[in-house]
């Protein structure tokens, strides 16, 4: 799929995005899945990732799921807007193509994506985008959803689950950054009824 400039330059004055971000464990896609089922106009922003595909995932669907050659290979080609390499040899990145596809069927793109790639989208569409942290301020917590994670996914060990705690220690230095933080340690229910309000509120205005 391709635009010329002009084209491109109108649907992205018309088109909003919604930046869903946070540590691993701290109910991004949760909150994602209830904005998707609450306003028919968003649209989620399929990223790329080299990481193994976890049971019940769909490629084209939750993620396309890459090699880190074909990833890597992307990269040359410029095909991103935006990419980072989170852990060691694994990617995880966001096509041009995918946001442009979603503005051009008049709908507003939601992404659900790791906090660097959420700030560097932030940096790139500062006037049509809304950033949102999720935040879980409690070791313990957060701990316990990613070990009951790691129940369901064979992929998830011991020392992913130390790396992605230490990961979400730092990540969570960087809540300010973004416009809005959302704390989502017990109260669910609460984390997605403001999660409405503060989308509503954007997307309508």
């Amino acid at each position: 799929m391709t635009f010329n400039k002009t084209k491109l330059g109108k649907i992205m004055k018309k088109g909003k995005m919604i930046i869903l971000s946070g540590p691993s464990g701290s109910g991004k896609t949760t909150i994602s899945h209830c904005l998707l089922s609450t306003f028919p106009e968003l649209k989620f922003s399929v990223s790329c990732t080299t990481r193994s595909i976890r049971n019940n995932e769909i490629h084209g669907k939750d993620y396309y799921f890459l090699s880190v050659n074909s990833f890597i290979s992307k990269i040359k080609k410029y095909q991103f807007v935006e990419w980072e390499e989170v852990y060691p040899k694994l990617f995880y990145g966001t096509l041009k193509n995918e946001i442009f596809k979603i503005w051009k069927s008049n709908q507003h793109v939601l992404f659900d994506i790791d906090v660097k790639g959420g700030l560097n989208l932030k940096k790139k569409y500062p006037n049509n985008s809304l950033s949102i942290f999720i935040m879980v301020n409690s070791v313990k917590i957060l701990k316990e959803r990613l070990i009951a994670r790691s129940y369901k996914n064979s992929n998830d060990n011991e020392m992913n689950l130390n790396i992605r705690l230490n990961k979400a220690r730092e990540e969570n230095d960087y809540a300010k950054l973004f416009d809005f933080v959302l704390l989502n340690n017990i109260d669910l229910c609460q984390t997605k009824r403001k999660a409405i309000q503060i989308v509503s509120n954007f997307i309508h205005k």
